[in-house]
């Protein structure tokens, strides 16, 4: 294997902290962390080696830029004045031709006879003007009954099977979690990671509030992470509350979580049907907006544009475009 590729012994990468305990009673944990503002956002390895070894880290190369030349029979790109090879198990966007700005992942230490490097991932970029970074990725797999922790501040954590973590300082910075599979692909000399979309593989908590759903994208630039869904949603409390979403995104600078897409709140016998919910955990409210957002219970129904939900007990608060309010009869 070459030097491209370590593991956990690696100490040396600045990224690297050896946490001293986790919520999972795990100690010296290794972890990655990268920095949002004064917030940290960590991935942490929870299980032992004899359980789980992997924590991988590798050092490739990016290179951004114009395609300049694809030969698909003799296997090479040139991207930005980079000649690179690739095979069958390199991640090509088949969209790509010639004159597309691209993102080329590659590993300089792996060349063919004429010393060219082997790419890794070609992908469409926005930026034309050329880039060259170093990249580290770091790949964590817990098995059950671990699962891999990301921290997100101290409001939030996220939790999965399988996380990759990659580092291009002041390009990007993304985590991804989920489940799936790590296999190291020998001739290639490179790890393949498959994260598969799957029901309730990421767990997100946020005070009170538990959601699942299938798969996690973070980007530090934006202090978004996204979560697939469908979303099922939990809150314990007096009167617990379950809800559903198409999509979930936690906000780390303002540490809210966001429904998007056909969102079901259910509590205390009574159904509200949104397509946003802004939930504020510190707040105990949610804020839902639709056209309209419909609540229905024993006591009748409410209508209205903008509604604000007291996640303790389900009152609701018509603040804009109430509609109307139908009661029963007896």
């Amino acid at each position: 294997m070459s030097k491209t590729w370590l593991f956990i012994l690696v100490v040396a990468l600045i990224l690297i902290v050896w946490a001293q305990t986790s919520p999972e009673n795990c100690v010296n944990c290794p972890t990655v962390e990268l920095d949002r503002d004064g917030k940290p956002i960590i991935a942490i390895k929870t299980s032992p080696d004899n359980v789980s070894d992997i924590f991988i880290i590798e050092y490739l190369d990016v290179q951004t830029g114009i395609l300049e030349q694809v030969n698909l029979k003799a296997h090479f790109v040139r991207v930005a004045g980079i000649t690179l090879w690739f095979d069958e198990r390199t991640r090509m966007n088949t969209d790509l031709t010639t004159g597309s700005t691209v993102w080329a992942v590659y590993n300089p230490d792996l060349t063919d006879n004429s010393g060219n490097g082997y790419l890794l991932e070609l992908l469409p970029y926005s930026e034309k003007k050329p880039i060259h970074k170093a990249l580290h990725r770091f790949i964590i797999h817990d098995p059950e009954p671990y699962r891999t922790l990301v921290r997100f501040g101290e409001e939030a954590r996220a939790y999965g099977h399988l996380a990759q973590v990659e580092r291009v300082k002041g390009l990007r910075e993304i985590v991804a979690l989920g489940d799936g599979s790590v296999a190291y692909l020998e001739a290639a000399d490179r790890f393949e990671v498959k994260l598969v979309p799957r029901k309730d593989a990421v767990e997100v908590v946020q005070g009170k509030s538990h959601a699942w759903g299938r798969k996690l994208d973070y980007d530090n630039g934006t202090g978004l992470a996204s979560v697939l869904g469908p979303i099922r949603l939990e809150r314990a409390g007096d009167e617990p509350l379950e809800g559903s979403s198409d999509l979930l995104i936690y906000d780390v600078d303002s540490e809210t979580l966001t429904l998007k897409g056909k969102v079901v709140l259910k509590q205390s016998g009574r159904t509200t049907n949104a397509e946003t919910a802004h939930v504020s955990e510190s707040e105990g409210y949610a804020y839902l907006y639709g056209n309209p957002v419909i609540s229905k219970g024993a006591d009748g129904e409410v209508r209205g544009k903008v509604v604000r939900y007291n996640l303790d007990n389900g009152e609701l608060l018509v603040m804009e475009g109430i509609e109307a309010i139908f009661e029963d009869v007896r």
